[in-house]
């Protein structure tokens, strides 16, 4: 009946998609040859992202709204599955040459393209070059890397420039999709964007790309051709429903088939509820402000400081995390629980302390009793309003008021990401699957550190982190990560985000319940339980 699991370090922003022959779904049928019944199939299943995805290109640019699609459509080296843990994809195995400055994978033969072309190491390689010299969005993910080779057709080789303990992990992770190099290296499109499949995308994936309906839906089809076996669903449908309200209602009425976006009011609706499978974990997934350290006034590390003391944390877990979220102690994810040093952790709440930081700085108060006025600049995503107004009313405690401006993503990208014009910003950050995942974060090229913060014994501190697999030494990095944060406070962490996820009990096959095979929002496996 009902089954809570409890996944640690699990990738989110994923989305299954599940349905049946009722709702979204049509009548699974299937017949072998002869004509007896053999294991149904699956006609439609929907399920919801809560916005457009800006492209269909999943390596260009960061795309959360792509993210659960770009799993069906493409295929990486390795990919992650539940528990941030690197399985086989297009590659069967890899091994390290024993100076760790080699690396070479083995791809699976008669692997084809959507089109029918056959995939090799060649589009391997002219994808991660591409990425590289593009500096698309996880290029980061390559900064040990000097040079890739593909000697034969299912054979990769990465020459380092140094060893990198987390790069299989990364590879397995974000933008690092194998993209068909005869679509992209096309030169009646040198300009990337103008490219048709930015809209008509051409993967080598379980599903293949049918249509798109701005603000409505993307539909796919199962890809009979796919190297691991066609899937049992016959066609994918994202609804795209930026309201979790309106979404949880339609999975509840059958019009949808399988969500995993709740909105935190509702995360326990399904306990006890034997129609579901309830998957509960606590992900590094996690939510912090961050500032403009580039010019004034948060270029002032004791100015950060004094947020990280007047924020009201306990607040926001307390309405925010309904039994599923955690209340951030340290300034790595728990869930690398052997890196976790217990002299550096985030401050308890002090206002007096606060504002005598503030005063350091050589604040005053004004008439209205604020030492300072400032913007924060956020998008509109899952609770980051409510969480917004908790981080202002804290801060108006304090003697901070805060102006909030809450936008769309396209616009908080455009402004605060690539125009670098704000001063405090929040948003939600995986800082996985690799420890030294926190390198995109605060390392200097950082792909997700466009605040300005740079520190060159922090960049010490990281590489030495990433460079060494040895336990004892990685942890004497972190130790050093940990230190320069807390004294730095390049981000104030908010909240550590967990997860519900429900499966109606019909169903099997999907990545919680499979995790040795599949990736984290992929459908391949999905059945109908017998």
């Amino acid at each position: 009946m009902r089954k809570s699991v409890k996944i640690l370090a699990a990738l989110l922003s994923a989305a299954l998609l599940l349905t049946g022959c009722q709702g979204g779904g049509d009548k699974p049928t299937s017949t072998t040859d002869s004509g007896t019944d053999k294991t149904e199939t699956i006609g439609t299943f929907i399920t919801a992202v809560q916005g457009d995805p800006s492209s269909f290109n999943p390596d260009m640019k960061s795309d959360d709204y792509l993210w659960p699609m770009a799993q069906n459509l493409f295929n990486r080296l390795y990919k992650l599955a539940p528990g941030d843990v690197p399985i086989p994809d297009l590659a069967t195995s890899y091994e390290w040459s024993d100076d760790n400055m080699t690396l070479t994978f083995h791809l699976r033969d008669g692997v084809k393209w959507h089109d029918g072309e056959p995939l090799t190491s060649k589009d391997v390689k002219w994808t991660y070059d591409t990425i590289i010299e593009n500096k698309w969005a996880k290029s980061d993910t390559f900064v040990n890397v000097d040079t890739i080779e593909a000697p034969d057709d299912l054979t990769v080789v990465f020459n380092m420039k140094n060893p990198d303990a987390g790069l299989v992990p990364l590879l397995a992770w974000y933008a690092t999709f194998i993209l068909p190099e005869h679509i992209w290296n096309d030169p009646a499109y040198p300009d990337f964007a103008k490219n048709p499949a930015m809209q008509k995308p051409i993967g080598s994936g379980p599903f293949k790309f049918v249509e798109y309906k701005s603000g409505q839906s993307v539909t796919l089809e199962r890809n009979e051709d796919f190297f691991g076996g066609a899937p049992e669903i016959e066609r994918l449908i994202y609804q795209i429903m930026p309201d979790l309200n309106t979404t949880l209602e339609a999975f509840k009425n059958g019009e949808i088939d399988y969500i995993t976006s709740l909105p935190t009011a509702n995360l326990h609706d399904f306990d006890n509820d034997p129609n579901y499978e309830v998957f509960s974990f606590l992900s590094i997934n996690r939510t912090y402000l961050t500032f403009n350290m580039e010019k004034e006034p948060f270029n002032n590390p004791k100015l950060r400081q004094a947020v990280a003391y007047a924020v009201d944390r306990q607040a926001i877990v307390d309405r925010m995390g309904n039994g599923v979220s955690a209340l951030p102690e340290y300034f790595i994810s728990p869930l690398f629980k052997d890196y976790l040093n217990d002299d550096y952790k985030l401050p308890e709440r002090d206002i007096a302390k606060a504002q005598a930081l503030m005063e350091e700085c050589g604040l005053k108060k004004n008439a209205e009793g604020y030492y300072l006025t400032v913007t924060l600049d956020a998008f509109e995503n899952g609770n980051f309003k409510d969480v917004a107004a908790i981080v202002q009313s804290s801060l108006k405690e304090a003697g901070i008021k805060v102006d909030l401006n809450l936008m769309e993503y396209a616009a908080w990208t455009d402004q605060v990401k690539e125009g670098r014009k704000f001063n405090m910003t929040m948003l939600a950050g995986y800082q996985g699957p690799d420890i030294s995942g926190i390198y995109m974060r605060v390392g200097i090229n950082g792909s997700n550190n466009f605040t300005g913060y740079a520190s060159d014994i922090m960049e010490a501190a990281l590489e030495k982190g990433a460079q060494n697999s040895d336990p004892a030494i990685r942890k004497e990095a972190y130790d050093e990560v940990q230190r320069l944060m807390s004294e730095d406070m390049p981000m104030v962490l908010l909240i550590d985000n967990g997860q519900v996820i429900p499966v109606k009990s019909k169903f099997d096959g999907t990545p919680y319940q499979v995790p040795d095979k599949a990736a984290t929002s992929e459908f391949t496996y999905v059945t109908l339980k017998k």
